[in-house]
């Protein structure tokens, strides 16, 4: 009996992931200053797993946005003096930083991502000339639909191919660009707490 219920168990939990393997993953960001509505990526499955079992955790709701720059992004987690920042993901680097993209940064000056560390691109223009000085930094040539998508959406080509991006913006990228117009220090903490938790759909 007990064999039969545990391959029932088992046969249940592939059932559910087979079925949530085409449907990526919703969630929203609730903050003081309005919500942002996100997709996470099934094609980065570890990020998107460790993003949401971190959501998961007690203390998911002392996160806050601690980091911002008007054009550049909003970063948020624990706080840096924090002793959270213990979680290292191998990077699942394929999508293009594009405003609106929701990534991790690397860890330190390692190899892996901060598992703990989330960041929203601003959509800051891009046209052809800046374009051209993103591939002189990163050292190559971006291919013409990753230099369209950029020239359409924005965002920081200078840092293309770095860090993971696991999802992206689908609502309230106004509320993104409010939190990164908020005066902050010179570390670019915002003097304003913004607190942030998230709700899974």
């Amino acid at each position: 009996m007990m064999n039969t219920m545990r391959l029932l168990s088992l046969f249940i939990l592939f059932l559910f992931a087979a079925c949530g393997q085409d449907k990526n993953v919703h969630a929203i960001l609730h903050t003081g200053m309005g919500d942002i509505s996100i997709e996470l990526f099934n094609s980065t499955p570890h990020h998107r797993d460790n993003f949401l079992m971190l959501f998961d955790r007690p203390e998911a709701d002392t996160l806050t946005f601690y980091r911002i720059e008007r054009d550049f992004a909003i970063q948020f987690g624990p706080t840096p003096d924090s002793t959270q920042h213990d979680v290292a993901i191998e990077p699942e680097i394929s999508a293009p930083m594009l405003g609106g993209a929701l990534a991790a940064p690397l860890a330190g000056q390692g190899d892996y991502s901060d598992g703990t560390d989330f960041f929203i691109v601003m959509d800051r223009p891009q046209d052809d000339a800046s374009l051209d000085r993103a591939e002189q930094k990163i050292g190559r040539r971006l291919d013409a639909r990753v230099r369209a998508s950029y020239r359409k959406y924005g965002g920081l080509p200078q840092l293309h191919g770095k860090h993971t991006v696991f999802g992206r913006v689908t609502g309230g990228m106004e509320v993104a660009q409010k939190i990164a117009a908020l005066p902050r220090d010179a570390d670019g903490r915002p003097l304003q707490e913004v607190r942030v938790w998230v709700e899974v759909r």
